[in-house]
């Protein structure tokens, strides 16, 4: 831990500075330790004002910040006036961060869960200068986790083009960019994904929409191209473009920067111990202006968001090891088979979408049913690695749930992206972002105050 401090010296000027010792710090002052500095000449002093931070970066920055202060914001820090802090500062973002409000137990916003979605929010906050504070249980089969990351525009039998697809595609590709170059990780690439058909019927659906001259569909020139590796009888075609956004490293890294920054709590969320008020939230010693839920399918159960339509489907997926297969495409017959970039020769098969389970746990069906699939569509050797399975946070109408509660307006979410988490969540954290620091609009068909009545029945 390190403190940053202020001195009131004996000529009523104020110095800053900050130590990992400060008892030790104090006593080099008074005793005059170094001459070369501020405080010898100035003594007697008195320690008026002191806070702890995690790291030596963030002490840094806000020692530096301090100092650059005049004398009546000083004060206002001093007697921990925010709201005077914010008036001198003339309401510039930079002016208060979040180093300053987070040690004084104060944040702006207190975000639970970074999946995807807290991932996203956080980025788009931070970016805004914004104190914030995430809340994650590493839940290791979280649906971020487990996910293959694929961004395809086009769903379905008929591949139709999916919600929004021209506004969200270029924004989640250019998204990704930003953030990777921040974290100096690459977090999206383009692999389009090649379609063989499954049967006569799917290829004849598929060959109308291209007559259509829809967007993102095309037919394949080389139809035979990949025999040498896979067995399909009705040729194939292609959607392009599709994104992987690489979540396997994005999220992990991201995490890492949050750590770094003293932003994350790795722990279980007690919902029981957070307090809603007309102007502020607490949770345990922490102190925030709004609490923003993106913890996925615990949402379905929180009191404040529990009527919300949430209809959470299971999907499960097998880890591949395909020694012969080149990475250059996603391939699809039935499933879905995704190359990962961590690791060569690695690929993600999956996904089934199952809307009634037991439990959230892998089964030897689908293992079953996966490997009989891959046997009959590949002609080179593959060796199953692992299993996985994971709860998707789905909704009924499958739009995703963004804004605040209708009662209880410092109570916010972001979730319900489903399946197409890996695009939704980018485009409307930036939403939200936007909607918190400028009071700009949300999307109508995403916005929870089209929930208004339904939130309104249950009195918490």
């Amino acid at each position: 831990m390190y403190a940053v401090y202020i001195l009131r010296c004996s000529d009523d000027s104020y110095y800053t500075g900050l130590s990992n010792d400060l008892d030790k710090r104090i006593w080099q002052h008074e005793t005059g330790f170094f001459p070369e500095c501020y405080t010898f000449k100035r003594r007697p002093f008195k320690l008026v004002w002191q806070t702890r931070v995690e790291t030596s970066e963030e002490a840094n920055k806000l020692e530096k910040q301090i100092k650059g202060w005049s004398r009546k914001k000083k004060e206002a820090l001093m007697n921990d006036d925010i709201d005077e802090l914010k008036r001198l500062s003339n309401y510039k973002k930079e002016e208060l961060t979040m180093p300053l409000r987070q040690a004084q137990g104060k944040i702006d916003y207190l975000i639970i869960g970074q999946g995807i979605s807290g991932t996203w929010l956080s980025y788009y906050l931070e970016k805004e200068g914004k104190s914030f504070l995430a809340i994650d249980n590493n839940f290791k089969d979280s649906p971020s986790r487990i996910a293959a990351g694929i961004i395809n525009p086009v769903t379905g039998r008929r591949h139709v083009e999916v919600w929004m697809a021209k506004e969200i595609l270029p924004f989640a590709w250019n998204a990704y960019k930003q953030i990777g170059n921040k974290l100096d990780i690459t977090t999206i690439s383009q692999k389009n994904i090649i379609d063989f058909f499954p049967s006569p019927q799917m290829r004849q659906s598929f060959m109308q929409r291209v007559e259509e001259k829809a967007d993102y569909v095309s037919s394949y020139a080389e139809q035979n191209y990949f025999l040498h590796l896979f067995n399909y009888e009705f040729g194939c075609g292609e959607i392009k473009p599709v994104f992987t956004a690489h979540l396997e490293t994005l999220i992990p890294a991201w995490k890492n920067h949050l750590h770094k920054k003293g932003q994350l709590l790795e722990e279980e969320f007690d919902i029981k111990q957070l307090q809603v008020f007309a102007d502020k939230i607490e949770y345990k010693e922490i102190t925030a202006d709004k609490i923003i839920f993106c913890d996925g399918n615990s949402s379905a159960t929180n009191p404040y968001f529990d009527l919300l339509p949430f209809a959470p489907n299971k999907g499960e997926a097998l880890i591949v090891e395909i020694r012969e297969l080149p990475k250059t495409h996603i391939y699809k017959k039935g499933m879905l088979l995704t190359p990962l970039q961590q690791v060569d020769d690695l690929w993600w098969v999956g996904s089934n979408y199952a809307w009634e389970f037991d439990n959230p746990n892998p089964t030897p069906e689908f293992r079953e049913n996966t490997e009989h699939l891959l046997k009959n569509w590949l002609k080179v050797p593959f060796k199953v690695v692992s299993h996985l399975s994971g709860v998707r946070p789905a909704t009924l109408e499958r739009r995703p749930f963004v804004g605040f509660h209708p009662q209880h307006t410092n109570v916010g979410i972001l979730n319900g992206m489903g399946t197409k988490g890996c695009s939704l969540a980018p485009f409307f954290a930036h939403q939200l972002a936007a909607h918190l620091c400028y009071g700009k609009a949300l999307n109508p068909d995403a916005d929870i105050k089209r929930f208004q009545k339904i939130l309104s029945r249950k009195l918490l």
